[in-house]
């Protein structure tokens, strides 16, 4: 009733587009604007004191956000276990909070890998800083066709830092990702496949790395800014009046 009565939708992903389509819903009706992150916080300057965070001279992975069942994580502790007879120089760092934390510090303990840190929630600011001292980042959600038609709010601020990322999550998320060119799609819950794109990300050289970040902020600006975003919504309002 909501959507019949509504003179226009706007949803946030493709996958989302295409499921009200197959209830529906005409597909003039509907458009897609991408979220967009906080950009003034990311726009700060970063200075973080990396030794400080335990993040100094080691190549490290950073997963910032929610630590929940969703995101299932365990997997990435398991990867961790396979890089770390790999190359002893990476580090996975996981930065916020949630029900799954306790669990999986405690299987960092059971599995003896002194590749993964915790640090404890952050302000957006901070985490912005984080972010811009990361060699690589990390997005990662279970398994579940449900998340093939989300795009993770983590992703837009990942790109906006133009740092590397290797993406968990199939479907619309994968997509972003493979056109911007910034990064490598892994199997989510698949802690072989995780461990197998993190050896690529790591054996690149620095300035392949900075390419990668590079067409990850272009496309960011391109597509999923702020100002895109905000001029694809006057549209809709323009069309609606």
């Amino acid at each position: 009733w909501v959507y019949k009565s509504s003179s226009h939708i706007v949803v946030g992903t493709p996958g989302y587009r295409k499921k009200l389509i197959e209830r529906g819903v005409p597909e003039e009706k509907i458009d897609v604007i991408y979220n967009w992150c906080d950009e003034e916080a990311l726009s700060l300057p970063a200075v973080i004191n990396a030794y400080e965070y335990g993040m100094d001279n080691r190549f490290n992975i950073v997963f910032a956000g929610t630590m929940g069942k969703a995101q299932a994580l365990d997997s990435v502790i398991r990867a961790a276990k396979l890089i770390e007879t790999r190359h002893e120089e990476v580090q996975f760092v996981f930065v916020g909070g949630g029900i799954e934390i306790e669990s999986l510090k405690k299987l960092t303990q059971e599995l003896l890998l002194g590749n993964v840190i915790f640090i404890p929630r952050l302000p957006f600011s901070e985490i912005g800083k984080v972010l811009t001292v990361a060699d690589a980042l990390l997005v990662h959600l279970k398994n579940d066709p449900l998340f093939e038609i989300t795009i993770p709010a983590k992703i837009q601020a990942y790109l906006k830092v133009g740092k590397p990322v290797i993406m968990g999550v199939k479907g619309d998320a994968a997509s972003v990702l493979t056109q911007s060119g910034a990064g490598s799609c892994v199997l989510p819950e698949n802690e072989k496949s995780i461990a197998d794109a993190v050896s690529k990300i790591f054996k690149l050289s620095q300035d392949e790395l900075d390419e990668m970040g590079a067409g990850g902020l272009e496309y960011y600006n391109k597509y999923l800014s702020l100002k895109i975003g905000v001029e694809k919504f006057t549209k809709v309002f323009e069309s609606v009046v």
